[in-house]
């Protein structure tokens, strides 16, 4: 058995087991294989399919990156959270102009 073939066997029972707390007999019930098949994948015996994975990790709810990636987790940087936030500021006329932001809003109310 290859060394990524069994790092991701061993989180999925760690996970299983310590996150949780579910024994192999409900997450077969789960992904619908008898005790002997999920042994005999997690023993190496059999070679534990990417559509095998997806069914444990929705199982497990857990997503199929996180198991392999397990303990750390993945975080997508290409949708980073965000948080909107109003602020209010008070300038003299002035000074708005002063600042540039008479520009910039006209810049975007001319959009």
């Amino acid at each position: 058995m290859e060394f990524a073939q069994k790092k991701i066997l061993e989180n999925i029972e760690s996970i299983r087991e310590y996150k949780r707390k579910m024994t192999r007999k409900a997450l077969v019930e789960k992904i619908n294989i008898s005790e002997a098949t999920y042994s005999r994948i997690v023993d190496g015996k059999v070679l534990l399919t990417y559509n095998r994975l997806a069914d444990i990790a929705k199982a497990l709810d857990y997503s199929v990156i996180n198991i392999i990636t397990y303990p750390d987790e993945y975080i997508n940087q290409q949708n980073p959270t965000s948080t909107k936030v109003l602020v209010e500021l008070e300038v003299s006329n002035d000074e708005f102009i002063k600042l540039g932001l008479k520009d910039k809003v006209l810049q975007i109310l001319n959009k």
